[in-house]
């Protein structure tokens, strides 16, 4: 597999040259990083999804001939529900996150 030649504009970055003490601290940056990121993703995927149930609803109950205040309360209903259990999904997940890795820090001590 060939490789794709660096931008001029980028630094060119030997990670195998690294020092083990420079690669751990790297690592470590790349992973706050990254879950900090994790969170902004799961947020917007949270959004898109509320969004695009409320717009279904609000379609098919159109298609359906219901009344338009009818199909219109249901919408925002369903649209609010979905985010708030998408909210709570992200908040479940980040406490059982931090749960287990307090649980395997308490192992690692013993």
């Amino acid at each position: 597999m060939k490789r794709r030649s660096i931008h001029p504009d980028q630094f060119e970055m030997h990670l195998d040259a690294m020092l083990p003490s420079d690669r751990a601290l790297f690592d470590a940056a790349v992973a706050a990083v990254a879950e900090r990121q994790a969170l902004g993703w799961r947020f917007r995927l949270v959004v898109i999804e509320s969004v695009m149930m409320a717009g279904l609803v609000l379609v098919v109950g159109r298609l359906v001939d219901q009344p338009s205040s009818l199909v219109t309360q249901a919408s925002v209903t369903v649209g609010i529900t979905c985010f708030a259990s998408g909210l709570l999904l992200i908040w479940l997940s980040s406490v059982m996150s931090a749960l287990m890795l307090r649980w395997r820090g308490h192992r690692r001590i013993r």
